[in-house]
């Protein structure tokens, strides 16, 4: 089985991939720690400073979520990609990986917040080629 956890630095997606590595240790499966961040294509002035942040960000992600698996002697490897979208970074990698459950935390966003910018949980789970896991 292969496993992607699918993190951002929320404590919603560290409690997911608690979880991820829990399943992986059970089922002996392939789990890799993903992280996502925007490549900034649609600003303006992009600032390659703020692009090389969000990509340190992403690393130091993985590299925290690897950490936890290694302690739980689970095998991890680890991915960050750029892209204008989580969801559908996430998508695709799971599309191109042959991925058989993504699992993932969701941030609650009520009102305003949820229309505008969406929930990307959902994105994944509408559009994924496969089983997805969501802990809140």
């Amino acid at each position: 089985m292969k496993i992607l956890a699918a993190l951002d630095n929320s404590d919603f997606a560290f409690k997911a991939l608690r979880k991820a590595v829990d399943m992986a240790k059970k089922e002996d499966a392939e789990l890799t720690v993903y992280s996502a961040y925007s490549d900034l294509l649609e600003v303006e002035v992009p600032s390659l400073e703020l692009r090389e942040s969000l990509a340190q960000q992403a690393e130091e992600i993985v590299a925290r979520g690897k950490a936890i698996a290694e302690k739980a002697n689970v095998f991890v490897r680890t991915v960050t990609e750029a892209g204008y979208s989580p969801a559908d970074n996430i998508v695709s990698y799971a599309e191109r990986n042959n991925i058989e459950m993504i699992v993932m935390g969701h941030k609650s966003r009520t009102g305003l917040e949820r229309l505008l910018v969406g929930s990307v949980a959902v994105k994944v789970v509408t559009y994924a080629p496969c089983s997805v896991l969501v802990i809140r």
